[in-house]
């Protein structure tokens, strides 16, 4: 029984370019949520340690959740197209391990890019909601960059469209946060 994934076998890595669909919707995904969670949470006035358990949970939930969404949409690609061909599917047939995993450390690093400022108790909040959003914008511009390299499309507009769509979710989360605690006198 040969136990070495057919990937290596064959001499292709783990994960190649048949995985930018993850790595691309699992770090965008995870930066923008996290980022949107935390500047909320900002505008609303809660605590740094506040901030950095309640995205580290929130980090984690969208691990799991992710990757097992991930998991679950390959093998359903999987199945209908072997459905479809009898069992002879006429394109590369989806690996939903791979995917999942791809998809969960993509989502993790995303999802903690935004924490980290947080986590340096020598910051103030607004320090840190600044340095979270600048690691974002930058993560997510070199994410759209890397996309655009591994489809052969143009490099600086793909990660400026990657870094200006993320924008306007933070700064919406932040809105609410601040309504939130106008709203409900949040000061935690």
């Amino acid at each position: 029984m040969n136990v070495v994934p057919a990937s290596l076998r064959n001499g292709r890595p783990p994960v190649g370019p048949e995985s930018i669909r993850e790595l691309v919707f699992g770090v965008e995904d995870g930066v923008v949520q996290n980022l949107t969670l935390i500047a909320g949470m900002v505008g609303g006035g809660l605590s740094s340690a506040v901030i950095v358990f309640a995205g580290a949970v929130n980090a984690i939930a969208g691990v799991l959740s992710m990757s097992m969404g991930t998991y679950l949409s390959s093998k359903a690609e999987q199945d209908v197209a072997a459905a479809v061909a009898n069992g002879h599917a006429p394109f590369e047939q989806a690996t939903p391990g791979r995917d999942a995993a791809v998809m969960a450390g993509a989502y993790a690093v995303g999802a903690f890019v935004p924490i980290l400022p947080f986590a340096l108790s020598f910051l103030d909040r607004p320090v840190s909601l600044g340095l979270a959003v600048v690691l974002a914008l930058l993560t997510l511009f070199i994410l759209g960059y890397g996309k655009a390299v591994v489809s052969h499309q143009r490099r600086v507009r793909s990660g400026m469209e990657m870094l200006v769509l993320a924008s306007a979710a933070g700064l919406l989360g932040f809105l609410l946060g601040a309504l939130a605690r106008g709203v409900f006198g949040l000061d935690v």
